[in-house]
């Protein structure tokens, strides 16, 4: 496993991949260039793909298929199109099935594709902490109706009108009556 960030290239014309693949070879990235949307697909499901560039018209699968495929797999992986075809159509089915990062013309710039794909990366990390954080929120709702359903009542914060807590005149009672016998029995001690 490595620790640099992967871009994923797909294209059915071997001297247009090796073009991107050379493109993007001296910015330090993990480029993996292909000529199968399939062998993509593998890749972004089994490793942290950060972005996969993909051509807009293959045989095998379109573009936008494959960045709707991607997000179905990772949505975390930043899908870019790259086309021949710079028709609001070729746009709007990109946008709607694969929910596309960005659309790359060609021929390609040198500078545009790398700027392209440093901006995808950047977004890429923040999906990342992202997804992240909704999984810590959805541990801590799971932790906290567990805790609910084993202590009825444990969750339920009493706030005054100026939304300070409300403490319990009788702390140890409470504990005692959710059968929470060890914080009773420390309760008792901290009188």
């Amino acid at each position: 496993m490595t620790d640099k960030n992967v871009v994923v290239c797909v294209d059915d014309d071997p001297t247009l991949l090796n073009a991107i693949a050379r493109a993007l070879r001296p910015t330090g990235f993990d480029v993996r260039p292909t000529l199968s949307p399939t062998q993509a697909l593998d890749w972004i499901s089994s490793e942290n793909v950060a972005v996969v560039i993909a051509d807009y018209e293959m045989p095998e699968m379109s573009g936008a298929e494959l960045a709707d495929a991607a997000r179905r797999v990772r949505p975390e992986t930043v899908r870019i199109l790259l086309t021949g075809r710079t028709s609001l159509d070729t746009a709007i089915d990109g946008i709607h099935r694969g929910e596309v990062f960005r659309f790359l013309t060609k021929p390609f710039e040198v500078e545009a594709l790398r700027g392209a794909v440093r901006a995808g990366i950047d977004r890429h990390l923040e999906l990342m902490s992202l997804s992240g954080e909704r999984k810590r929120r959805e541990r801590r709702e799971l932790l906290r109706s567990a805790l609910e359903a084993e202590y009825p009542g444990i969750s339920d914060v009493l706030r005054r009108s100026d939304g300070a807590l409300e403490v319990t005149s009788q702390p140890w009672a409470d504990a005692a009556r959710l059968g929470l016998v060890g914080l009773t029995s420390a309760l008792q001690r901290a009188r």
